[in-house]
């Protein structure tokens, strides 16, 4: 059995990637999900994956959006130990100048209205390729699950990111790197631009998905994933 460590976006939890766990359960993965604390920086999320397994326990990765960020500090931090990284819907730049501005407004809004309103009002236009109020039902329960507590400090990391290009190009894991073809947050030039940092990477890019190709086209999503990760007697 090998270990796969999921890591979640921003405002999400494990159920951004049900259908990939079950997936990739039934091929005989054991399947793990960091739950994001109130931890505010990547040192400590890491530190808090990482009590997840024994010491010197190997992994692989799988992560969506904000995921990213922590598997690229917990390449930095113990690359030894990593079997393979899957990225889905990521960035490897460090926070745009004036991405703390507006990400203080959400956090604003989402104190005075709640953070279901704040997922409706300001990213129900930009999450999905094509309107779907199931799937933004999901996230925006997951926003709210998340809490304004933890919601602030995942606002903390995305501010304070280290670019990642560099550790990128020093990379020799075998790297997935997966997006969405309608995803305005995290688009395909993004994830075209990691595929040729990483020597060691394929890129596969979802149509008819946005930011959230886990749930938009979850089917397409689990088949790579399975080719990528294979079943456990792979490893």
């Amino acid at each position: 059995m090998t270990n796969l460590l999921f890591l979640p976006g921003t405002l999400c939890n494990s159920a951004v990637f049900s259908n990939q766990i079950t997936t990739l359960t039934n091929a005989g993965h054991r399947c793990i999900t960091l739950e994001y604390g109130e931890h505010d920086n990547l040192n400590h999320v890491a530190e808090h994956a990482l009590s997840l397994f024994a010491a010197h326990e190997q992994f692989s990765i799988c992560a969506f959006s904000m995921g990213g960020m922590v598997a690229f500090e917990l390449l930095t931090r113990c690359p030894e130990r990593i079997d393979r990284i899957a990225l889905l819907d990521s960035n490897a730049h460090a926070d745009k100048p004036q991405g703390r501005t507006v990400r203080n407004e959400h956090l604003n809004y989402a104190v005075e209205h709640g953070l279901d309103r704040l997922i409706h009002d300001y990213f129900s236009s930009v999450y999905l390729s094509s309107p779907n109020d199931e799937i933004m039902g999901l996230i925006a329960k997951m926003a709210k699950d998340t809490g304004i507590a933890r919601y602030k400090a995942q606002l903390e990391i995305l501010a304070t990111r280290p670019d990642a290009s560099e550790l990128l190009a020093n990379c020799s894991h075998r790297m997935l790197i997966m997006g969405g073809c309608d995803d305005v947050l995290c688009p395909p030039t993004e994830q075209q631009r990691m595929h040729q940092l990483a020597a060691n990477s394929e890129l596969v890019l979802i149509k008819h998905a946005g930011h959230f190709a886990p749930l938009e086209q979850s089917d397409k999503v689990n088949l790579h994933l399975y080719n990528f990760f294979g079943g456990a007697a792979h490893a």
